[in-house]
């Protein structure tokens, strides 16, 4: 009897929309050319909203002072026919820093990033980014489908 194993479900990972002064606030890690959300995959066992904290923490040497659900994200990554897609579940958040203006980073680049430089940026994923510059990303629409 040959016994395969099941398939992984998708990754869960958790991004902050971390706003000042109508600003939102991206990072590049140091080998990368795109600009992301700050944040990346929740560890197993850790609770979402401390996997944010840590996250932000070691990105950007920042405190979250509040943290409140935003969407939920569907993101679908296509591989080569030999390899299966990657299915990650993205938690958004809307974050307020205890001190943004003590952003900073050892490794890559952080900016804020003003609804004008946030059209031309290169931002990833690309189902977030579009939301955003759309303006069609809204807390009244939190679940978004990854698209078929």
């Amino acid at each position: 009897m040959t016994i395969t194993s099941p398939a992984l479900g998708p990754l869960v990972a958790v991004y902050g929309l971390v706003g000042h002064d109508e600003r939102l606030l991206v990072v590049r890690d140091p080998d990368a050319t795109a600009y992301r959300l700050p944040g990346g995959l929740v560890r197993a066992g850790e609770a979402v909203e401390d996997a944010l904290r840590r996250i932000l923490r070691t990105q950007v040497d920042a405190y979250a002072a509040h943290l409140t659900f935003y969407a939920a994200v569907e993101l679908r990554e296509q591989h080569a026919s030999t390899q299966p897609s990657v299915f990650e579940l993205a938690l958004l958040f809307d974050v307020t820093l205890s001190d943004p203006g003590a952003v900073r980073v050892d490794h890559g680049d952080a900016r804020w990033a003003t609804d004008t430089e946030l059209r031309h940026l290169d931002l990833r994923p690309t189902a977030v980014a579009d939301r955003l510059r759309t303006g069609a990303a809204a807390c009244e629409q939190p679940w978004w489908p990854a698209q078929s």
